[in-house]
C-alpha cells in the first residue's frame, strides 16, 4: 500500500476558531495553536469526545517522555513530578512545541492513515483475513463508519445528516470517524459466536464526562490527570499505535495500566478500502476488550456500585439516562465525600476528572472562584445482541468550583435535596395526568392502550422538566457558597418550582375539558353500584395540597398565579 495522508501534517481535526468558524487542522497545528481555538467541532459531540480521548493519549505519552522544553524525562528520577510539569504548562497558557516535535519526529511512521505496515488505528491482519465463512469479501460501506448515522447496512439511518452522495469519504473525515468507531461501535459485525464475536466498545458502556475550558488548550489540560499513572508499574505511557501490528481478533486483555493505552484502545480490527483518493468502506472485526469491573484507571466516567457474589461492592461505569438532564445526576458527579478516600463499603466513587479538578483547587493550582463546566455524552442502544446505537445526546452543566471544596459540603447536600424535591413534584405531575385521564373517560375496568396512557404521563412530566430546566441551571450556576445564604437561596428556587408546577397543573386541568369539571359516574363492574369519579377541580386541589407538603409552610406563599 502506498504511504499516504500523515495525520501529523495533513489537516483533519475539526476545531472552532475564535470567530466561530470551523476549520480542519493537523495534529502539529492543533498542539501548536490549541490556545487559539475554542473547542473541537466535529460532526457530533460523541466524535469530539473520541477525538479528545485520542489527543489526551498523545498528551500522556509526550509528557511522560519530554518536559516543557523538549528535554527527555527520566521517570525513575526522584525529582520527577508530573504535577509540576502540568503546572508549568498551564502557567504558560499554551502547549510546548518542542515536546511534540520531538515525539512526532520519532514516531511519524505510525501516523500515516495508509501504510503497508502500520496504517493508523488499523490492522493489516484484518486486511489479510477479510473474508467471511463463505469466502466472500466482507467490507462495510462508509455508512457503518459514520457515527452520526445509526443503522445497519440493510436499513436506513436514523437522524441522518447525509444523503446518498455522502457514501465516499474524504481522508480527513474518515480519520475522524475511524477514531469514533473504536469508541462507539455496535456489535453487529461477524462472527456471531459468543466467544469470538465483537464485544461492546469500552466508551459505549461508560458515562462519558469531560471538563470544558475557555479554549481547547484548557479543555485538554483540565482532562489531563497528571498524577493518574503514578501507581502504574511503568510511568512511561504506551499507546496502542506504538505496539507491533500483531492484531488478534476479539482478544481479552488485562486492564490497561496507563492512560495512553486505555485512551487509544483498539476495540475493533479495522482496515480501510479506498479508491480515487476517497475511502469507500471499511473491513471490520472484533478487537481488544477487558473485564468491566473496577477499571479505576478510567478518569472520564461516572461510577455505580454493584454487589458481587461475596456481597462486596465493586464498581461499574454508570451510563447516563438520555431522559434525564445532567443536573439530575449532580449527586453522581459531585460525589461525597470528595476530600477523602473513596469508600467501597458505602458505594462511593468520584469521577476521576472531578477528583483531579478538586485536587487542583485544594492545592491552589487553579482558583476556587472559577466556574466548572462539565459536558456529558450519552447513548441509547437497541438493547438486543447487536447493541445498535439508536440515538445519542450531549448535555452541559456549570457550577461554582467552591462547591467541590469543604465549604461546599452542606451546599452539595442541599442541592441534592432540591433535586429530590423536583423529582417528587414530577411524580405529582404524573399522578395528576393519570387522574385527569380517568376523569376524561378512562375507567379502571376499561382496556385502554397502556402505551398511550404511559405516553401521556411522560409528556406531562417532560413538560415540567422542560420548564424547570433553565431556572434550575441558572440557580445552580449562581450559587456562591462563600457569600450566599443557603435558606434564602433555596427558598427562591422552591418558589420558582412551585409556581411552574402549579401553572402546569392548571393547564392540564383545563385541557381535560368542560366534562371533567363536574366529574362523571362509572361502574367498576356489572354488579357494583355507580360511584363518582373525582372532578378536575378536586384533583387539582389535591395536587396543590401535595405541593404544599413538599415545600413546607405553604409553597404558594405570596404566589399570585
Amino acid at each position: 500500500m502506498e504511504r499516504e495522508f500523515c495525520l501529523i501534517t495533513e489537516p483533519w481535526i475539526k476545531v472552532m476558531k475564535a470567530d466561530k468558524n470551523v476549520k480542519e487542522v493537523s495534529l502539529s497545528e492543533l498542539f501548536n495553536k490549541a490556545h487559539e481555538y475554542l473547542c473541537l467541532a466535529g460532526e457530533t459531540k460523541s466524535q469530539d469526545f473520541a477525538v479528545l480521548r485520542f489527543l489526551l493519549a498523545i498528551i500522556y505519552t509526550v509528557f511522560s517522555r519530554y518536559d516543557e522544553n523538549g528535554n527527555e524525562i527520566d521517570t525513575t528520577d526522584d525529582d520527577y513530578d508530573p504535577v509540576q510539569l502540568w503546572k508549568n504548562i498551564w502557567a504558560a497558557g499554551k502547549m510546548p512545541t518542542a515536546s511534540f516535535e520531538k515525539y512526532f519526529d520519532k514516531w511519524k511512521e505510525r501516523f500515516w492513515l495508509f501504510d503497508e505496515e502500520y496504517p493508523f488505528y488499523q490492522s493489516k491482519a484484518v486486511n489479510n483475513n477479510r473474508t467471511t465463512n463463505k469466502d466472500e469479501l466482507n467490507p462495510y460501506g462508509t455508512k457503518k463508519l459514520i457515527g452520526s448515522l445509526s443503522q445497519s447496512e440493510n436499513k436506513n439511518r436514523l437522524f441522518s445528516d447525509r444523503d446518498n452522495n455522502g457514501i465516499l469519504l474524504e481522508y480527513s473525515e474518515a480519520a475522524r470517524w475511524l477514531i469514533n468507531l473504536h469508541c462507539f461501535d455496535d456489535t453487529s459485525i461477524g462472527p456471531k459466536d459468543k466467544i469470538l464475536g465483537p464485544k461492546k466498545t469500552w466508551c459505549s458502556i461508560i458515562g462519558g464526562i469531560f471538563l470544558s475550558g475557555k479554549n481547547l488548550f484548557e479543555t485538554i489540560m483540565l482532562n489531563y490527570v497528571a498524577n493518574a499513572d503514578l501507581d502504574s508499574d511503568s510511568l512511561i505511557s504506551k499507546p496502542f499505535w506504538e505496539k507491533d501490528n500483531n492484531f488478534k481478533h476479539s482478544e481479552l486483555i488485562a486492564v490497561p495500566n496507563n492512560q495512553a493505552e486505555l485512551l487509544s484502545l483498539q476495540t475493533r480490527g479495522a482496515y480501510f478500502s479506498r479508491n480515487d483518493n476517497k475511502v469507500t468502506g471499511v473491513f471490520l472485526s472484533g478487537g481488544y476488550y477487558f473485564e468491566e469491573n473496577d477499571v479505576f484507571i478510567e478518569q472520564m466516567t461516572l461510577w455505580q456500585a454493584q454487589k458481587n457474589k461475596q456481597n462486596i461492592n465493586c464498581f461499574e461505569p454508570k451510563t447516563h439516562d438520555m431522559t434525564k438532564a445532567v443536573w439530575r445526576e449532580f449527586g453522581s458527579i459531585a460525589v461525597f465525600p470528595l476530600n477523602t478516600q473513596n469508600d467501597s463499603s458505602k458505594g462511593i466513587r468520584t469521577p476521576g476528572i472531578i477528583r483531579w479538578y478538586q485536587y487542583l483547587i485544594r492545592k491552589r493550582i487553579i482558583p476556587s472562584n472559577n466556574t466548572i463546566h462539565i459536558t456529558t455524552v450519552c447513548f441509547a442502544n437497541k438493547g438486543d445482541s447487536s447493541y445498535l446505537i439508536t440515538d445519542y445526546s450531549s448535555d452541559e452543566l456549570s457550577f461554582h468550583s467552591a462547591l467541590l471544596e469543604n465549604i461546599g459540603a452542606n451546599w452539595r447536600n442541599r442541592i441534592n435535596d432540591e433535586i429530590s424535591k423536583i423529582e417528587k413534584v414530577a411524580g405529582l405531575i404524573a399522578n395528576l395526568s393519570i387522574s385527569l385521564q380517568k376523569i376524561k373517560g378512562y375507567s379502571e375496568n376499561e382496556k385502554e392502550n397502556w402505551k398511550t396512557k404511559e405516553l401521556k404521563r411522560r409528556l406531562a412530566t417532560m413538560q415540567f422538566y422542560d420548564r424547570i430546566d433553565r431556572p434550575f441551571r441558572q440557580w445552580l450556576e449562581s450559587i456562591d457558597p462563600e457569600i450566599d445564604d443557603m435558606d434564602d437561596k433555596t427558598e427562591k428556587l422552591d418558589k420558582t418550582v412551585f409556581i411552574i408546577a402549579k401553572k402546569l397543573g392548571n393547564e392540564l386541568a383545563l385541557q381535560a375539558g368542560n366534562s371533567a369539571i363536574f366529574g362523571r359516574y362509572i361502574k367498576t363492574d356489572s354488579k357494583s353500584k355507580s360511584r363518582p369519579v373525582t372532578s378536575s377541580a378536586e384533583a387539582l386541589n389535591r395536587f396543590i395540597a401535595s405541593l404544599n407538603n413538599i415545600f413546607g409552610n405553604g409553597g404558594d406563599k405570596n404566589d399570585k398565579s
